[in-house]
């Protein structure tokens, strides 16, 4: 059959050489839990302090992947102990920086998840207040700071054979090992939360350990939180991608941290509604306050497309600098900072393409500090040095690579998208991430087709058959023009995602677009 040449095509081009394991990974994909070093000492000291009774809290980062974790270590150990209070980070503030580190003083023990930042002297003071620390976490390792002398930090980034561990992993594989000794099996019902902190912080999905607990994660939704989230769709890494991530990165922007923590965590469904009101609510002022900002931020990219990095000045009281990053890196297709005024500096975030670590080079100039990703980061420069650093970019970066070009897996025609084929593909996609992007189909030859739209003109629509649609969310074409196209059958090209389901009560194979090519 023809679907079944094409899945043979793209295995060979994905580099599968046992399709059957690849896509149906095994708990022996699994490390040794205990190779995670220190995990003994981690569960000793947290076997102590329920036996105890003694107080323990939860401090959760404000990402998807430091909201799942938190919620995965809450969830489990309440199974034991009800001496549980929560914290999570404000804004963008990681770890304890920042934090007023005295009301964890009456604590007998801190769990810190996701979030490893360099402040030496705040785990020094608990320390020396007797608060014990446990430290869950994936981030890179300064080895300047003696993290061992004050905490016990169990991380994916010491001695481990897979790094790329988020720390919702690392947190899950934790609660596996307090099942391996309580002779229990609580984390089995938390993998769901793994699955989105390892697909929302990005985790390379071609390591085999990563696949199985994202595989788990998927098989079957229990955390209440991510059931109203997903609704009636397929719970696959789209649907964390798209809908779970998006929706806890708006309330971090907003400035509504503790209301992600406390959905996730919470089991009461009138109380649960609440938050998830509050949740959407900051989805939309997030994308108004964008929708606001955009337009002089494309006008400033413009009038510096000669440069080899853009510099975007903004004014807001939202966290929304990496989103912004996002949306114009994927125009400008080079390095972008997005600053605001903050005093004697200016602070922000920095996204970048065309270059292996854009983070390295802002460093070694020794004219900016920058945190996170290599290529997505925070970054912060004091203002009498901000000329300085944009002329030592302009000078001492490489010609930039050309990262603009789509990666197409295989071309198609319309009469080729069977409900077989659409199936076929979507085994490769329900686990996507970094290293194994969703499937992309190049569809050309469509000619025959009628244009709508969706959400009042805000999402194209393309219908070249009864069963099959193609849409180009957030369309910023005419769509005028589209219609015209239409009458006149001029041909389209798309590039896309294929998938499937029910739009109102039909159910209809889809193409979701990445690009559309009119030929007249």
């Amino acid at each position: 059959m023809y679907e079944d040449e094409v899945f043979e095509v793209i295995l060979k081009q994905r580099g599968i050489a046992d399709p059957e394991h690849f896509f149906n990974p095994t708990e022996d994909d699994l490390f040794p839990l205990d190779s995670l070093y220190r995990i003994d000492e981690a569960f000793d000291r947290l076997d102590k302090a329920i036996k105890e009774n003694e107080k323990i809290a939860i401090l959760f980062d404000t990402d998807l992947d430091g909201t799942a974790s938190g919620a995965i270590i809450t969830r489990y150990l309440r199974n034991f102990t009800n001496n549980i209070e929560t914290y999570i980070d404000e804004g963008k503030q990681h770890g304890l920086i920042g934090q007023d580190i005295e009301k964890f003083f009456d604590v007998d023990l801190l769990i810190v998840v996701d979030s490893l930042d360099k402040n030496e002297l705040q785990y020094k003071k608990l320390y020396e207040n007797k608060t014990d620390v446990i430290i869950l976490d994936h981030h890179a390792i300064k080895e300047s700071v003696p993290y061992d002398d004050y905490s016990i930090l169990v991380s994916s980034q010491r001695k481990y054979s897979n790094p790329q561990l988020s720390g919702a992993g690392v947190t899950w594989k934790f609660c596996k090992y307090m099942d391996e000794q309580y002779l229990t099996d609580y984390a089995d019902e938390l993998a769901d939360l793994a699955a989105c902190g390892l697909v929302g912080d990005m985790m390379d999905m071609t390591i085999m350990e990563n696949r199985y607990i994202v595989s788990k994660g998927l098989s079957k939704i229990y955390n209440p939180a991510i059931k109203k989230i997903v609704g009636g769709f397929e719970f696959n890494s789209t649907a964390i991608s798209f809908s779970v991530a998006p929706i806890i990165n708006a309330s971090n922007r907003i400035g509504k941290n503790d209301i992600a923590m406390k959905a996730f965590i919470e089991d009461d469904n009138k109380t649960l509604l609440k938050y998830m009101r509050e949740l959407k609510i900051c989805r939309v002022l997030q994308n108004e306050e964008v929708d606001r900002i955009l337009p002089e931020a494309i006008n400033s990219c413009e009038e510096q497309k000669d440069k080899k990095m853009i510099v975007v000045f903004i004014d807001t009281d939202y966290g929304i600098s990496g989103l912004l990053g996002n949306k114009l890196l994927e125009r400008y297709q080079r390095p972008i900072l997005i600053l605001k005024n903050c005093g004697d500096t200016y602070k922000g975030s920095m996204r970048a393409t065309g270059v292996d670590d854009f983070r390295k080079i802002c460093n070694e100039s020794g004219l900016a500090k920058a945190d996170g990703h290599e290529l997505a980061s925070g970054i912060e420069i004091k203002k009498e040095l901000l000329n300085e650093f944009t002329i030592y970019i302009e000078e001492t970066l490489p010609e930039l690579k050309d990262d603009s070009t789509t990666n197409i897996d295989i071309q198609l025609d319309i009469s080729d998208i069977t409900r077989k084929m659409v199936d076929l593909i979507k085994k490769f996609d329900r686990i996507s991430g970094t290293n194994f992007p969703p499937i992309k189909v190049y569809i050309d030859n469509i000619c025959d087709y009628e244009i709508g739209n969706m959400s009042d003109y805000k999402h194209l629509t393309i219908k070249p058959n009864d069963y099959l649609l193609i849409i180009k969310w957030n369309y910023n074409g005419s769509f005028e023009k589209m219609k015209d196209h239409s009458l006149v059958n001029d041909e389209l090209r798309v590039v896309g995602t294929i998938d499937s389901g029910f739009l109102g009560r039909k159910f209809v194979l889809k193409v979701v677009c990445d690009e559309i090519e009119e030929v007249e």
